[in-house]
Parts: structure tokens; sequence; C-alpha cells
């Protein structure tokens, strides 16, 4: 097992990244074939199912995964990294149950799933299983390329399935059994290979009833704001016909997965931030900044390309049926340079301090935020409306982290005012 080093592998983050392609490509394929073979209201469906799944994920996960990735770079023995495990999954188990209940009253309450035969029932088992994904493990010990290989597997492996069984409208039904049957697979794929690293999956009920506690502040700030976030899909599904749901999702999903080229830098960069604040903090802020500058060029980027060429280009990848998202599309876009600002402040520069309580108000502020205006400007605007409650949501998150750090005086740190470099000897370290 390898540990996580403090100087950064400009080879493995190109390895990295190099893997994730097929990642970034999948949605470029399947929203496309979901599109002209289910259609606009067919394709609603399974988006409002995929939303409730996130939502029932970041539920259970509970902010676990940041705790034991930032447990885990300071253990130096593996019983320490066997007790994290163990109390990793007992907490998920315990969280497993009131995610279920939570699941089964929202499909219950929205026709568009509870219409389809069994869908509600694996969009919420995929929901639970997804909780329990490992990727967090790998990375934090130090192998990141592992964890990007077995979701490339897993997305290949949905891709195949998909194009198999779902050939026509009336194939809606299947769509999440085959989901939750990749999702199976890949996770006890992962499992397999870590299966000498633990001692077994329960913990003693108080260990695991501690991390839940100690998880709870950053389940508020990640969580809490992300959680009403991923469920802006189902909640429209509640207020609006399937068209506008499958035309918000659309858009949600082409500015996800410009957001997720974020994932792989943070696989790498996260646990090594993590490392350095404590020893070497001037190089974790270096590192911090360069991250944040080469995300918000690329995110204005894609907000002037999407602008420029969305018009031509939705209809033509993604069939005339979804040529209705172009409009939300345009603004939805705008979330990427926000986004890309809340990420970077909250877990390069927060979460790597314990400021976690910073954080928490800045969650709950943009969770109420979001549920406040969403129901009002859904319910009269559609698909319109949840993009402006959203926004919305994400510029109130901003706000809050940015009061945050100014009330913990990170301002210089972030800055690197107390770092003693010159302007021109700070240009040229990004050239190191």
């Amino acid at each position: 097992m390898n540990k996580v080093h403090s100087s950064l592998s400009k080879l493995e983050l190109l390895a990295v990244y190099f893997s994730y392609a097929i990642r970034y490509l999948y949605p470029l394929v399947l929203i496309p074939y979901y599109g002209r073979v289910l259609g606009s209201s067919g394709y609603g469906v399974v988006l409002a199912g995929l939303s409730l799944s996130s939502a029932l994920w970041l539920l259970v996960n509970f902010g676990f995964s940041t705790i034991g990735g930032r447990d885990i770079v300071h253990t130096e023995v593996a019983s320490e990294r066997d007790t994290i495990f163990r109390d990793q999954f007992t907490a998920r188990l315990l969280l497993s149950v009131p995610g279920a209940i939570v699941g089964g009253i929202a499909v219950c309450r929205s026709d568009i799933i509870a219409n389809v035969p069994l869908a509600g029932f694996f969009v919420v088992a995929g929901g639970l299983l997804s909780a329990f994904n490992i990727g967090w493990y790998f990375t934090s010990t130090g192998r990141p390329r592992t964890n990007v290989l077995i979701e490339v597997m897993g997305l290949l492996l949905s891709l195949a399935l998909i194009f198999t069984f779902i050939r026509k409208p009336a194939d809606v039904d299947r769509a999440f059994p085959v989901i939750f049957t990749s999702s199976m697979i890949q996770t006890l794929v992962a499992y397999w290979l870590v299966r000498k690293e633990y001692t077994g999956f329960i913990a003693p009920m108080r260990a695991a009833v501690g991390l839940i506690k100690r998880s709870a502040t950053i389940f508020i700030y990640s969580g809490t704001a992300v959680l009403v976030l991923d469920a802006s899909t189902y909640i429209l599904s509640l207020l609006a016909a399937a068209p506008e749901v499958s035309a918000f999702g659309l858009s949600e999903r082409l500015v996800g997965a410009a957001l997720s080229i974020m994932a792989p830098a943070a696989q790498i960069l996260a646990p090594k931030v993590m490392y350095l604040v404590t020893r070497n903090p001037d190089r974790a802020n270096l590192l911090a900044r360069r991250t944040f500058a080469v995300f918000f060029v690329g995110a204005v980027a894609g907000v002037i390309l999407t602008r420029l060429l969305s018009e031509w280009l939705i209809p033509l990848v993604f069939g005339p049926e979804l040529g209705h998202a172009v409009p939300v599309l345009n603004i939805m876009i705008f979330i990427l340079p926000l986004t890309v600002c809340t990420r970077v402040l909250g877990i390069y520069f927060l979460i790597p301090r314990k400021l976690e309580r910073q954080l928490a108000w800045s969650g709950v502020i943009s969770a109420v935020v979001n549920l406040m205006v969403a129901i009002p400007l859904a319910s009269h605007w559609g698909a319109t409306g949840m993009v402006y409650a959203r926004i919305l949501a994400e510029g109130s998150l901003l706000v809050m982290l940015i009061f945050g750090i100014w009330k913990a005086g990170l301002f210089r740190e972030i800055l690197g005012i107390n770092e003693g470099f010159s302007l021109p000897a700070r240009f040229g370290r990004w050239l190191e």
C-alpha cells in the first residue's frame, strides 16, 4: 500500500486524467442514446430517478468519505486503517435504515417514478449501494488509479448493459435494474481488491455513532447544500411535467460532466493538501491556488463556448426532442464558475484545516435559499425557474464561504501575502 507523498506527481495526475477521459465521454454517449430511444418523457423518468438516488447516496454517505480520507492519510500502521474502514462501513449501515425510509416516501410522492414498475425499488437500492463506494479508501491510501480503473470498468459495463436491454421507449422500466446491476458489480470488485486489508465489516456501535457525530458538520456543509442541489431534478418532477424535467436534467448532467473534471484532481491533490497543511502550509496554499486558477479559467471558457455553440450543437448531438433544453442550459452554465470557487475554498482551504464548523452555516443557508426559491420559481417557470434557484443557492454558498474564510483569518494565506515572495518569484514558481 502506498502512502500519500507530499510532492505532486505530474505523471500520476496525467495518468488519472487520461483514465478519466472515458468517464467524461460517458454522458456524451448515453444522453443522446436515452433522448433518441426513450424520448423526452422517458428520459425525464430516468433523470428523476437518478436525482433521487444521488440524494440518498449523499444522505447515507453523511460526509464519511471526507473524514475517512483525512483520518487515513495520517495513519502509519495497517491496524489503524482497519479500524477506520470498519467504522466507516458500520456507520453507513446504520444510516441506510433512515435512508431507505426517506427513499420509500420520496418514491411514493413522485408519480413520474412510481408509475414505472419496480423503478422505485431499484432507485432506492441504487442510492444506498452508492454510499458504500470505497473510492475514498483507494485515493487516501495512494491508489487513485485503481479507483479510476474500477469506475471506468463500471461505466463501460453500464453502457454495454444499457445498449443491450434498452432499445425502445417501453424499456424505460429496465433502466434502473441495469444501472443497479452495474453498480453492484463495480462495488463487489472494489471490496474484493482490498479484502486482505480489513478484518471485518462491523465495528462497535459506539465507534460508529461517534463517527456519525464527527461527520455531522461536514454533512451540514457538503451534504445539506449538495443534497438539496442534487435533488433538484426530483423536486422538479413533483412540480412539472416530464419534458420540463428532461430539459433541466439534461442541462444539469452536462454542467455536472464539466464539473466532474475537478474530480481526478481532487483525488490526487486534496489528500496532498491535507498532508501538507500541517507540515508545509506555504506549499499547500500554492497547490490550492494553482488548482483554483486552472479550473476557474476553464469554467469561464466553458461559459463562453456553451453560449456560442449550444443552439445548434444540442439538437445535433442529443436529438431534436431535447432542443427545448437549450435556453435552460444557457442559464445553468453560469453555475460553473460559482461552483469552482465554492469547491476550491471548501476542499482545499477550509476542510484540511478542520474548519468544518465554519462551513456548516454556509451549507445550511445555501440549502434554505434553494428550497425557499425553488418551489415558487419552478412552479411558475418550470425548468428555468429551478435553474435560477440553483444559481441563487450557489451564490449564497459562495458568499457564506467567503465570510467563513474572513472569520477564520485565512485571506492572507489564500492570497499568499505571508509567504514572502515577490510577484515575479511567485509567477516563476508556477513553472516548476
